[in-house]
C-alpha cells in the first residue's frame, strides 16, 4: 500500500538531499499520485522544501495540530455506538 501522506522535516544543507528524493518521488511509483508531500526546512533559508518552520516549537505545535485532526477524523469515521436497551 502506498503512503498518501508524506512530511519530512529537517534543518540543514545535509537534508537538501532529502528534499529533493521527496519531491521526486511523486511523479515515479514510490508514491500514491494524490499523496500529500510537504517538505519543511527549519529556519527561513533558501532551500528545496517548498515550506518552511520558524523553530522546533513550531514544529511542535503542527504535529500537535496533526495528532489532533488525525484523532477527530478517526472518531468521526466510527459508527456511532447507541446504548443497547434491554426490552423484556
Amino acid at each position: 500500500m502506498l503512503p498518501d501522506f508524506f512530511l519530512c522535516i529537517g534543518d540543514d544543507r545535509s537534508d537538501e538531499d532529502m528534499f529533493e528524493v521527496i519531491m521526486n518521488a511523486r511523479i515515479g511509483p514510490s508514491l500514491s499520485p494524490v499523496a500529500e508531500v510537504f517538505a519543511c526546512t527549519v529556519g527561513q533559508k533558501p532551500s528545496k522544501a517548498k515550506y518552511y518552520l520558524d523553530d522546533n516549537s513550531e514544529i511542535l505545535r503542527m504535529l500537535q495540530g496533526l495528532a489532533e485532526v488525525s484523532e477527530q477524523a478517526a472518531c468521526a469515521s466510527q459508527p456511532s455506538q447507541r446504548p443497547v436497551i434491554d426490552r423484556e
